[in-house]
Formats: structure tokens, sequence, C-alpha cells
């Protein structure tokens, strides 16, 4: 996943989660579950983590503020991508 550049400060600075919200790109193929990796906008891989959506709800929610995931999928797995818990970042 490729995330925007308030999400990589986030991610790096403030120890944050990874939301749909500072995700802009998603590839490959991933299930709930997948260790993915998280890049900045220059490819530089920021860590990884373990995801709680496959890349098609990624992708169906990517850049969606977390109270709308229920509205675009009709169900939701929690308000992140992937919870500071299940991440590292290098």
């Amino acid at each position: 996943m490729t995330v925007d550049d308030g999400a990589a400060k986030a991610l790096k600075k403030n120890d944050c989660s990874l939301l749909a919200a500072g995700i802009i790109k998603v590839e490959g193929n991933f299930q709930r579950g997948d260790i993915v990796d998280i890049c900045d906008l220059k490819g530089v891989k920021l860590g990884s983590g373990i995801t709680n959506y496959t890349s098609a709800e990624v992708q169906a929610i990517k850049g969606a503020h977390s109270e709308n995931i229920t509205d675009l999928l009709g169900y939701d797995s929690g308000s992140e991508v992937v919870h500071r818990n299940n991440l590292v970042i290098l």
C-alpha cells in the first residue's frame, strides 16, 4: 500500500495506526490477516503490518474516513486498516 505524506508522518512520528483515509494506492492481492508493506509516495518502505482488510476492500475504502467504511462495504472490520499494535515501522 502507498500512503500520502500525512499518513507517512503519522506512522513514523506519532506512533499511529494506518487508516483508510491516508491510503492512496493498493497493489497486489492480499487477504485479511496477511502481512502487507506500507510505502510512502516515493516508494520508500515505511514498514509492514497485519491488515484488517483484503486488497479489494482496501481498494474500495482507500481515501475514506473511518466512519464511512460501513457505508462503503456494508460492514467494517475495524476503523484501522492496520492497527498500530500489528505494525512495525522501519
